[in-house]
């Protein structure tokens, strides 16, 4: 009887098994839509919950707790600190212009670690000038090396006052990737380097005996 009635009216089967098939694919592009954003609230309560921990780890740092903290969790620290101080200012933007050098740089860099856990270039489409700027001083005089240089090539390329530079998305995404084998083969070595710097400067930063 089915198949008498296919062979009747095939148009008609054929229209149903069409509608079939683009409410599959569109349950299975609503499931991995959900999936994704799902996936990118669970990494800002995550990053929700580190910032907070920082906050309140680094609220009044020390001497001996800048120099026994492995060197990106210290940098990503001493950033919380710096950032509780700015949004105390009624200008944020202003008072970053008014921090010693030493604090704008470990600052900055403490947005690239945590803004870079995936790409390099995420830092550079979340942020701008000054922040971008400081974050290329902090790479070039406390890391130097490939990091830099990776680093300077992203930095002119988003810089709106270096459009000559611009690189296509390939470029980019090969860049990111030489990024993040330097990050995953050497991160705490390159970053000790900053750390060293920061025990250096550490009256900057208010630390207490």
């Amino acid at each position: 009887m089915l198949l008498q009635s296919i062979c009747e009216f095939p148009i008609f089967y054929v229209i149903i098994l069409a509608l079939i098939v683009a409410c599959a694919f569109a349950w299975l592009k609503a499931m991995q839509s959900s999936r994704r954003r799902q996936a990118k609230r669970d990494a800002l309560i995550a990053q929700y919950k580190r910032e907070h921990e920082l906050r309140r780890a680094f609220a009044s740092p020390t001497l001996e707790q800048l120099s026994g903290t492995p060197p990106a969790r210290l940098i990503e620290g001493l950033c919380c600190y710096v950032q509780t101080q700015l949004e105390e200012q009624e200008n944020p933007d202003a008072a970053f212009a008014d921090l010693p050098e030493p604090a704008q740089l470990i600052y900055a860099l403490g947005y690239v670690i945590q803004d870079t856990r995936i790409k390099l270039s995420d830092f550079f489409r979340r942020n701008g000038q000054p922040l971008t700027g400081a974050a290329w001083e902090a790479a070039r005089q406390l890391i130097g090396g490939e990091y830099a240089e990776i680093f300077y090539q992203q930095y002119i390329a988003f810089d709106e006052a270096h459009e000559e530079a611009s690189l296509i998305e390939g470029e980019i995404e090969a860049l990111d990737e030489r990024f993040c084998a330097v990050i995953t083969e050497r991160g705490e070595a390159l970053y000790a380097r900053a750390k060293e710097y920061i025990l250096s400067q550490s009256s900057i930063f208010s630390v207490s005996a």
